[in-house]
């Protein structure tokens, strides 16, 4: 039996499909919350969103560190790269940094008016 390497492009492309899909159910998310009218789901889709931006703004200051020579690149250091990043940032959502509580305020705010509206002209 013939085992092949895991070519790093497979992880790669494995991880940016990951990521797409989570901003697709994080926009799905934010509709139904949006549709429902539900505040909870509303600052739940907050949370998710902060943790998605602090993913991607993690990602682009990595790119930024000059590379070393120190410790060859290789598929296991990327696969374990990744995994210390996630970790990282599942550490830091849970204080947040405060992106979360301003979007869903601004939100909240859109979310009362367009409902009041929408009240409004339905008892016309």
């Amino acid at each position: 039996m013939k085992i092949d390497r895991i070519g790093s492009v497979d992880i790669t492309a494995g991880i940016e499909r990951k990521q797409v899909t989570e901003e697709q159910k994080f926009e799905q998310y934010l509709r139904k919350a949006y549709s429902d009218g539900d505040k909870q789901q509303l600052k739940n889709a907050c949370k998710e969103f902060e943790v998605l931006f602090m993913q991607m703004m993690y990602k682009q200051m990595k790119r930024t560190v000059p590379k070393s020579s120190l410790l060859p690149e290789s598929t296991g250091r990327r696969i374990f790269e990744e995994m210390l990043d996630e970790e990282l940032i599942n550490n830091a959502k849970e204080r947040g940094v405060g992106i979360a509580d301003i979007l869903y305020r601004q939100l909240s705010l859109n979310m009362d008016k367009m409902f009041t509206v929408s009240h409004e002209e339905k008892t016309k």
